[in-house]
C-alpha cells in the first residue's frame, strides 16, 4: 500500500509531501488543481516497467509534457515525484526536457490494469452495445467494464468484499446488491455477448421489467463501470476515481460513500477526487459508526490554485481535524456555500 507521495514542480504544487491512507479524498474548487495528485501518482507508476505499459503511456500523455506541466511558480526546472510504500520502499520518477525517467524499487509493484487502476472523469456513458477487451479490464474511460463483467459476471469476488446480504457470492449478485443498494431502486444489469468484441448491456429493474441503459437514468451506468472496478479489486490494489458521483442523486452519492469506507476497511486502497459533500460526509459517519478506522482516512482540500493543499483527518466522533489530530472546522467555501443564501431566506 502507497503510504507518501512527495510532488516537486508539477502543475500548480510547488513542493508538497502527501501522507496516503487506505482511503485519500481529494477535494477543493474548480481548475485548483485537485486531478493533480491523482496522474501524479500515475506518472510515477508509468514510469516503471510493466506488462500494460503501453495504455498506461496513452492514458498519461497529456500530462508528462514538461512545458505544459512544470509549475510556472518554481525554480526548478524538472518535475520530480517520489512514491513510498508500507515496506519503506520507494520510486522516484521525473520528468525533463527529454521525457519521463525512474528510478524504482521493484518490490513497488503495482501496475495499470493488474493491481492498479484509473477511472477519470471523462468516461463514457449510457451504451446498449459495449467493448469487450480481452487484455484491458476496465480502461480509463470505464469502455471496458462491461465486457469484463459480461467475462467474470458468474466468478465469485475476493472473500474479504462479499456482502452476505446479497443473493450470491457472484460478481453478478454482490454487484446487483450494491447497485440496488446506492440507487435505493431494485436494478439488475444483464448482458450477453453479441460479437468477440461486443456485449448488450441491458437493466432489469423491478416490475419494469428490462429498460436500455439509454432508457433509464444515466447515473445507474456511470455507478455501473464504477462498481465493476470497485468489486473486481482484491485487497492491495489501488484504486485511482475522479468524480465517483456523477449522474447521481444526493442520497445515491451519500451511499456510495458507504462503499469507499467498505472498500477501505477491507485493504483495498483508494484515491478519490470528489466534489461531494454528501459522499464526505457518509465517510465521516462511517468512520462514527466504527465502519472505518479514523487513521484510515485523509483529505485534502485546495482552495485556489495558487494555494497547497490543506490536510485534514476526520476523529473517530466523525468530526474533522488537522495533522495534529486536534478538532477543527472545514475550510470555508464548500460546506458553507449557500449558507449566506440561507440565513438570508431564515
Amino acid at each position: 500500500m502507497l503510504t507518501h507521495i512527495d510532488i516537486h514542480a508539477y502543475k500548480c504544487i510547488e513542493h508538497q509531501a502527501f501522507q496516503l491512507a487506505p482511503l485519500t479524498l481529494v477535494t477543493g474548487t474548480n481548475s485548483s488543481g485537485k486531478s493533480t495528485l491523482l496522474q501524479a501518482v500515475l506518472i510515477a507508476i508509468g514510469s516503471k516497467p510493466q506488462n500494460h505499459l503501453a495504455y498506461l503511456s496513452e492514458a498519461i500523455k497529456p500530462y508528462v509534457q514538461l512545458e505544459e506541466v512544470l509549475c510556472r511558480t518554481a525554480t526548478a526546472r524538472e518535475v520530480q515525484i517520489y512514491l513510498s510504500d508500507d515496506k519503506a520502499k520507494q520510486l522516484h520518477a521525473w520528468i525533463t526536457e527529454t521525457g519521463a525517467s525512474v528510478i524504482h524499487d521493484p518490490s513497488i509493484t503495482l501496475s495499470y490494469e493488474e493491481t492498479l487502476f484509473y477511472l477519470s472523469a471523462d468516461r463514457s456513458g449510457p451504451e446498449e452495445l459495449a467493448s469487450l477487451n480481452k487484455t484491458l479490464a476496465i480502461g480509463q474511460h470505464g469502455q471496458y467494464a462491461i465486457g469484463y463483467f459480461e467475462l467474470n459476471k458468474d466468478k465469485p469476488l475476493h472473500e474479504a468484499l462479499i456482502k452476505p446480504e446479497a443473493a450470491a457470492q457472484t460478481l453478478k449478485a454482490q454487484l446487483a446488491w450494491w447497485l440496488s443498494y446506492i440507487t435505493d431502486v431494485a436494478c439488475e444489469p444483464r448482458t450477453e455477448k453479441v460479437t468477440s468484441t461486443s456485449v448488450k448491456l441491458s437493466f432489469t429493474m423491478g416490475e419494469l421489467g428490462e429498460v436500455s441503459p439509454r432508457n433509464t437514468g444515466a447515473g445507474n451506468s456511470y455507478l455501473l463501470k464504477l462498481l465493476i472496478m470497485c468489486l473486481t479489486a482484491k485487497p492491495g490494489h489501488l484504486l485511482l476515481i475522479e468524480n465517483p458521483e456523477i449522474h447521481l442523486h444526493p442520497g445515491a452519492q451519500s451511499r456510495l460513500g458507504s462503499l469507499l469506507a467498505f472498500l477501505a476497511a477491507r485493504g483495498v486502497q483508494l484515491m478519490v477526487e470528489t466534489h461531494c459533500e454528501h459522499l464526505i460526509n457518509r465517510v465521516r459517519y462511517e468512520v462514527y459508526q466504527q465502519q472505518l478506522n479514523a487513521q484510515d482516512v485523509v483529505l485534502y482540500y485546495k482552495p485556489s490554485v495558487a494555494e497547497p493543499f490543506t490536510t485534514l483527518g476526520i476523529l473517530p466522533s466523525g468530526h474533522f481535524c488537522d495533522e495534529h489530530r486536534q478538532a477543527v472546522n472545514f475550510p470555508t467555501g464548500f460546506f458553507d456555500s449557500t449558507l449566506s443564501e440561507l440565513l438570508e431566506i431564515g
